[in-house]
């Protein structure tokens, strides 16, 4: 069994753009927009899937288990990938290089003043947001049993965050 932790809601599947939105689920069954993300753009092989270590994963719903090893410390590995390997959800690095894993960080593309590669407060950020992200899914996990989901898709998540929510007309 397994429990809906993450979402990632990417602006675009196909083509160059980089960038979405991290949604994590709150202690009443509702989202809490995170962060953005930063990822490879698409990049498809001879037979249509994702290409490995240049390219994004597919749309999906994996489970996760965690990983604290090696010098990315806490962090979340997707399984079920299918032909990629070693997927995760890890902290950025100032140089914001990637082979296909989803990065937390506080700026997107439009952000305004956005750090420039190689800015320390890019891996500062990130890893601030990891510690948000790991405090969450150790006071949930108690209460679920299986493994932690992220959900990568085009849309927003169910039961969206109240700042996307909208009232009908009285």
């Amino acid at each position: 069994m397994s429990w809906r932790f993450l979402h990632v809601r990417r602006e675009v599947f196909h083509g160059s753009f980089n960038w979405g939105t991290l949604f994590m689920r709150d202690a009443a069954a509702g989202w809490d927009e995170l962060c953005y993300t930063y990822e490879l753009p698409w990049r498809a092989d001879e037979r249509g899937r994702s290409m490995n270590n240049v390219s994004r994963i597919e749309l999906g719903t994996y489970e996760m288990q965690v990983r604290d090893d090696g010098p990315k410390g806490w962090r979340l590995e997707l399984l079920g990938t299918g032909h990629r390997a070693h997927i995760q959800i890890h902290r950025a690095h100032q140089s914001m290089y990637i082979e296909g894993c989803i990065l937390p960080v506080h700026f997107s593309w439009d952000t305004a003043n956005a750090p420039q590669r190689g800015d320390q407060l890019i891996k500062t950020r990130s890893m601030e947001i990891m510690g948000k992200i790991k405090t969450r899914y150790e006071n949930l996990a108690t209460a679920n049993t299986g493994r932690p989901t992220v959900e990568i898709s085009a849309h927003l998540p169910p039961l969206l965050p109240a700042r996307f929510q909208t009232t009908a007309p009285a």
